[in-house]
Formats: C-alpha cells, structure tokens, sequence
C-alpha cells in the first residue's frame, strides 16, 4: 500500500508542477500588463505626450477601443458605452469583419511651441474614418475622409485615410477616431502618429516602395509580352498578363493609382481591385497549366485548371458593370489563398515526380507567395505577443514576395528556354548525324562546309576524300544486311580512330563516304588515306563468328583544285578518281592528278544520276 502510494504521488508530481508553472505564468501575464503602457482604469483615456513619442509611433498600449458590431453608434453613444477596452498587442488584429472601431486618446503638447499631429491608417480602402476632436472649452471638430475624394482634395493628401490635429503650447486635445469598412475585409486596430514633416517622409516612403514594386512588375510583364508574341509562346503572354494583373491590384489597393496617377479617372476609383484579382488568379492558373505541361502530364488537373481560370474571368467580367464588394471581397480572399496554394502543390509534384527541373523555382516563388497571402489573409486573426504586424503589414509582406516571385518566374521561364534551346540543339544535331554510323550525314556535311567557308578555313589546305566500300554487295548478299551494318560501323569507328576530331568525317550514302582534312601536301594527303585503308584491309569485321575480310577504294583532290570552292564540282572529281581506282583494280587510293582526261570522261554520274554529269564535264574542261 505504501509502495503504491508513494508511487501515485512520484506521477502526479510532474502534473503539479505543470500546472503550478502556467498559474505563474498567468500571473505574471497580469502583473506585467500594465507596464506595456496601460495607465489608470479601462475608461481613463490615456494621454500621450508629445515630447515623449516619435513618429510613427502606434496607439497600441496608449489608447482605447470600442467595437462597434453593425456600426449603430453615434458619437455620444459610443463615448458613453461601458464597453470600452484597452487597445492592447492582443486588439491589434480584429479579423475578417465589417464592425466599425472607436479609438480614443488624449494628446498633450508639453513641448513649448505649436505642434500639427497626424493620425493615419495604413489601409487606403476604407469606406469610414472620421476624426473627432474635442478642446477644453468644449467644441468639437469633426473631419471625414472621403475615400472617393482625389489625393489632393483630402484634408491631408496622402493615399492614406489621415487628418491633421493642430496643438497649441501647453494644450490637450481629446481624439477619437472612428473607422471601418462596409463590408467585411481583414481588419487591424493600429493608428500612427506622426508629426507633420514625418507623415510627409512616410507617404513619400511608402509610394515610392509601391512605385518600385509596380515598376519592377511592369517592366518584367512589359518584357515577356514583347517576347512571347515574338516567339509566339503562350506561356509567356499569360505570365506578362498575370504580373499585369498584380499591377492593376497594388495602385488600387493603396491608392497609388487612383490618388497619384490618375486622380481624374473617377470610374476607375469607383472599380476597386477585386475584379484585377480575379484577373490575377485565372492567370495564375493559366499560367501554371501552360507552364508545367499539365494537359499532358494530368488531363484530370488540367481540366480543373481550366475550370478554375474560366470560373475567376466570369467574375472579374461580371465585376466590372455591377460591384457587390460584400460578395467579391470574401471570394477574392479564398483565389488569393487557394490559387498560390493549389499551384505551389502542383508545383511540386511537377518538380519531383515529372522531372521537371524549372519547376523547382515556382516551388520557392508560390511557396513564398502562399505562405505571406496565408498570413496576409489569416494574420488578422493573428495577435501573438512576439509577432508585431499589422494586418496592413502583412499585405505588403504579400506584395514583396509577388515581386520576389516573378524574378523566380523569369528565372524559370529562362531555364525552360535553355532546355528548348539544347533540345532544338541536340534535334538539329541528330538531324545532321548518320543514325547507324553516328558519323556526319550529307546535311551535316553541307553545314560544316558553310561554316568552314564563313569562317575562311575554305579552301586551305583542305583535302577531300571519297572513298568506297570495296564489293559491299556481295558482303551483304553473304553475311546478311545486318552483317554489313557491321562492316560500315566498324569502318565508322576506325575513322574516328584515325582522323583528328575537328576533321570531317561524313557516310555520304549507302557504303560511301567523305573525308575532310588538312595536309601540307598530296603525298601527306595520300599517306593518310591509304593508311585507313591499309588497316581497313588487314583488320576484319567479326560479326557472329565469322570474320569478313574487306576493302576500300579512294579518290582524293585537294579542296583549292574546285572552282569558286564549289564543293558539288569537288565531288565529282574525287568520284573520277575513285572510279580510276576502282578500274585500277580497287583496294587503292588515287589522287585526281594521276587521272587523264580520258578516264575522267569514261567515268558515269554516281549513282547512275543525270544531275552530276555537267559537274563531270566541268572537271574535264578544267583538266
């Protein structure tokens, strides 16, 4: 009994401590709330001075709120409610909603001369704030900021929903600011301070980080517009209208466009961004589906695909002459999640089970993407005591990482290139090849020639060689077809053997081939020749047991002998001599100077073609 019980109590130890650490913890969260800023009761409205703040400081731990569901409030009810809290790390994000917030706060000038203070809000797409301000004597000013109005029309010209509160020496101001949205959108508590020539720098700051990511995405799109429709690759058109896209969203989400670059164009403001975000997620997938070869790969994705990117085009039409934001705003959140998150998976399985390579930077670009659209949409549920973002922080967070994301999309747009470029590479080397013989086939010859020709290697000290497969026939009718492949690959390879790789080596036809080289003399050209054809005669083919004995005959002229360089007109003088070899009882390699006229003219166009015979006659006038 004792033993068990001394037992019992050893395990319920470790839950005791456990339990002992959280009321700590508790405790200590309590005590140490108020240093975070908190100063007097719930509904003491705490006073800021000025002297003490900074710009851009926050109203987190110096203000009240006041969450006003349905918006129902008028001023003097709210300041009367009994529900007013305060704006603690843990009010800092409100979620996804369309309740209308109360702040309040005292502003002090203890700094010996006149101060103009300015509050802000981070978010340009509001459809309410307004600013109440309160002076000793009791009068209240009341300042709207019209989210319609042009950037240089508000009391404070900024993109930003602000006002300005101008305070005497020695004076206090009660503030309160209310603010919201008609129609649920995520929403953060956070309103800044800022002195006059600090709010100034601030905008400045801001529009020009919102200049440059709007700048760095249309010159990207600009770019791979210009060159898909040059190259006529789709791909790149959908990726040039998807960047477009992400442009369009960015100047209307801040205010950029609407306020700066195009204050006049009052339809334009009136559109809101949802219908670009629409545009941004059919193209994602698009985009995506063209990319990763999904129509081949995974009809049944590719499908969806394609559904998807239909479903986000209708609503982005329909956006245009009918706005239901209330409707819009929910369903653009789900495609800004849902798209990176759906293409980054896919992503993936292209990447590692499809093999394909470029895949891999659109795994890091839609991860990145992904994962701060998640945080961007979600972080307004988010208040953790160690991460200090507002929800407005987590959007540029989003923004950042689209830029990040298209230098990793062009990344992988250039890689895919290099792959087409050394398939069309390696075609066009095959095209040029002898399939049984891996050596050069007449188109590869003719290309070598050009080259050589524009490179003034042309004529040189070139030599050209014709050589023939002695009674290739008879092997053939003896051994069998398959026999003879044999006998040419191995008289392939003794070539390769034999001759320095940037000579040419070609089969030109059947049992026929070309060689191309250098020599300083026809008695060095004539040595080189003949020393293949030594070895080809005194090496036979082994082929299933049976040794087959073979041998060559060849002509050979010096490339300089061909008039204007005319490589046709070469040929048919190496094929004279060849045949003056053949006569001279084969296995022998003859120079087209040893030839006289009358074995030139007896010889006929090979392979019995008509089309040779006036180059034959040429190099009979020439000799």
């Amino acid at each position: 009994m004792g033993a068990e019980r001394s037992g019992s109590y050893g395990n319920r130890m470790p839950i005791r401590l456990f339990l002992l650490l959280i009321c700590l913890c508790g405790a200590l969260g309590v005590w140490a709330r108020p240093a975070l800023g908190q100063t007097g009761s719930p509904h003491a409205v705490p006073t800021i001075a000025l002297s003490t703040i900074g710009d851009g400081i926050e109203l987190i731990n110096h203000a009240l709120i006041l969450r006003d569901p349905g918006a129902v409030l008028d001023l003097d009810q709210a300041l009367t409610s009994p529900d007013w809290q305060w704006l603690g790390p843990d009010r800092r994000n409100a979620g996804i909603t369309d309740d209308l917030f109360w702040i309040r706060f005292r502003l002090r000038n203890d700094t010996g001369t006149a101060q103009e203070v300015v509050a802000s809000y981070d978010i340009a797409n509001l459809t309410a704030f307004t600013a109440y301000v309160r002076v000793p004597d009791g009068s209240l000013t009341r300042t709207d900021v019209d989210p319609g109005l042009p950037y240089d029309q508000r009391a404070v010209a900024s993109p930003l929903p602000a006002v300005s509160i101008l305070l005497p020496a020695g004076e206090e101001r009660d503030v309160t600011v209310a603010f919201g949205n008609a129609f649920p959108v995520p929403m953060n508590t956070d309103i800044n301070l800022w002195s006059a020539a600090g709010f100034d720098r601030h905008t400045l700051l801001l529009t020009t980080f919102i200049v440059f990511l709007v700048g760095c995405l249309t010159t990207a799109a600009a770019f791979w517009l210009l060159y898909g429709a040059f190259m006529r690759q789709g791909r790149m058109v959908v990726y040039a209208l998807y960047m477009t896209g992400l442009v369009a969203v960015y100047l209307s989400f801040t205010g950029v466009g609407e306020q700066i670059l195009f204050p006049s164009t009052v339809w334009l403001r009136g559109l809101g961004f949802h219908w670009a975000m629409f545009c941004v997620g059919a193209a994602c997938l698009e985009f995506a589906r063209r990319h990763l070869d999904i129509a081949r790969l995974h009809p049944g994705h590719d499908r969806f695909m394609r559904l998807g990117a239909a479903a986000c085009l209708c609503m982005a039409v329909v956006s245009f002459p009918s706005r239901y934001p209330e409707i819009e705003a929910p369903l653009t959140f789900v495609a800004m999640t849902g798209a990176p998150l759906y293409v980054t998976w896919r992503s993936w399985i292209a990447w590692r089970r499809d093999g394909i390579s470029y895949a891999s930077w659109m795994v890091i670009g839609w991860g990145g993407v992904t994962a701060s659209s998640v945080m961007g949409v979600f972080g307004s549920e988010m208040n953790l005591p160690y991460v200090d973002l507002s929800q407005a922080e987590f959007t540029r967070l989003v923004f950042a990482c689209t830029v990040v994301e298209s230098l990793l999309f062009s990344a992988s747009l250039g890689q895919w290139l290099r792959g087409q470029e050394v398939r069309r590479i390696a075609a066009e080397a095959e095209a040029s090849r002898d399939a049984l013989t891996g050596l050069l086939n007449r188109r590869g010859f003719d290309a070598q020639v050009l080259h050589l020709k524009q490179a003034g290697l042309w004529p040189g000290r070139l030599w050209l060689a014709l050589i023939d497969l002695d009674r290739f026939k008879e092997i053939n009718d003896t051994y069998s077809h398959a026999a003879g492949d044999a006998v040419l690959t191995h008289f392939a390879t003794m070539l390769r053997r034999e001759f320095r790789a940037n000579d040419v080596t070609v089969r030109f036809g059947g049992e026929e081939f070309i060689l191309l080289f250098e020599a300083e003399s026809e008695e060095a050209a004539c040595s080189a020749v003949d020393r293949v054809r030594r070895r080809f005669a005194g090496t036979p083919t082994r082929y299933e047991g049976a040794m087959i004995g073979h041998t060559l005959s060849a002509g050979l002229v010096p490339v300089a002998d061909g008039p204007d360089g005319d490589e046709a007109t070469l040929i048919a003088m190496a094929d004279a001599a060849l045949y003056g070899a053949k006569k001279a009882g084969r296995n022998i390699v003859r120079a087209s100077s040893e030839l006289t006229d009358p074995e030139i003219a007896q010889r006929p166009a090979p392979g019995g073609s008509a089309e040779l015979s006036p180059l034959i006659e040429t190099a009979t006038a020439r000799q």
